[in-house]
């Protein structure tokens, strides 16, 4: 099981496996129009000018009167979890061909803060499984996805496949840490 919400500091809550970005509800009920560059660092664990440097460049839209919304930190979250396993050009690449431009909600096959809390939810089942492999990746996302139909004729193709993308490298990167962890405790340094 995992300890914290993936892509925060935040230590996980009995809401989070099914809902992650509803267990942060609290904190933007709290805040009043959304939050603050500081309240998102503390969050996430992420340096002020790291969040700047993404605004800049594009990957996360502008905040409004110095505030972050719902969208724009679920971006944010988005690609802070995924920073382990994928170079940020290719996870900003992949959030594009999920949901077009930032700057725009029309195009979007799926609201940043529910594929925020659908990859989380895959997440937490997958950290439970004693073998991840290609297919449980596949089966898992075909059962969380029965029924959906997005705003575009391809929308759950292009959601299977980015999902299966992002969960893979997400597994693997996974995997590198337990290796580390075991290098760690069984190769004597020197």
């Amino acid at each position: 099981m995992l300890e914290y919400l993936p892509g925060t500091t935040l230590p996980v809550t009995r809401e989070a496996p099914e809902d992650a970005f509803a267990s942060l509800s609290p904190i933007f009920a709290v805040s009043g129009g959304g939050l603050l560059l500081s309240q998102v660092t503390e969050m996430t664990g992420l340096g002020a000018s790291t969040i700047q440097n993404w605004v800049k460049r594009g990957w996360v839209s502008s905040p409004v009167n110095k505030r972050y919304s719902e969208v724009q930190v679920s971006r944010i979250l988005l690609i802070n979890l995924l920073r382990p396993a994928m170079r940020l050009e290719k996870i900003v690449r992949l959030l594009r061909y999920l949901n077009g431009s930032v700057d725009s909600r029309e195009d979007d096959i799926i609201p940043e803060p529910k594929l925020y809390s659908l990859l989380c939810a895959m997440l937490f089942e997958l950290s439970d499984c004693d073998k991840i492999t290609h297919e449980s990746i596949v089966t898992l996302i075909e059962s969380r996805l029965e029924g959906y139909e997005g705003p575009v004729p391809d929308a759950a193709e292009r959601l299977k496949t980015a999902l299966s993308i992002m969960l893979m490298n997400m597994a693997a990167a996974m995997l590198m840490q337990q290796a580390e962890a075991i290098f760690e405790r069984a190769v004597p340094a020197g």
